[in-house]
């Protein structure tokens, strides 16, 4: 299995790369920091769609994992979360 980093480690809001899952696919979202992941930080993974992206998943600290299925494309969105003083990135593994 191979990671690979979707969305740089920072404080900044930003949107990552796509994932895209083939039909019957799977592939794994998550976290990772510079520091333990503060109580208080969400990223939110959501499925592209017609309209707007939608929500899939939320990751957090009791959360740092989810598993995709596909198909879909599905990208993170981080938020502003420069007031917790750790960076936060997301990877994917599949």
């Amino acid at each position: 299995m191979a990671q690979t980093t979707i969305l740089a480690a920072n404080t900044t809001p930003a949107t990552s790369s796509d994932v895209v899952v083939a039909a019957g696919g799977v592939a794994t979202i998550g976290l990772f920091a510079t520091g333990t992941i503060p109580s208080g930080v969400q990223v939110s993974v959501r499925i592209d769609s017609p309209g707007d992206d939608q929500p899939a998943a939320v990751l957090n600290l009791w959360n740092p994992v989810t598993v995709l299925a596909g198909p879909g494309t599905f990208r993170a969105v981080r938020p502003d979360i420069s007031s917790y003083g750790v960076s936060v990135g997301v990877y994917t593994e599949s």
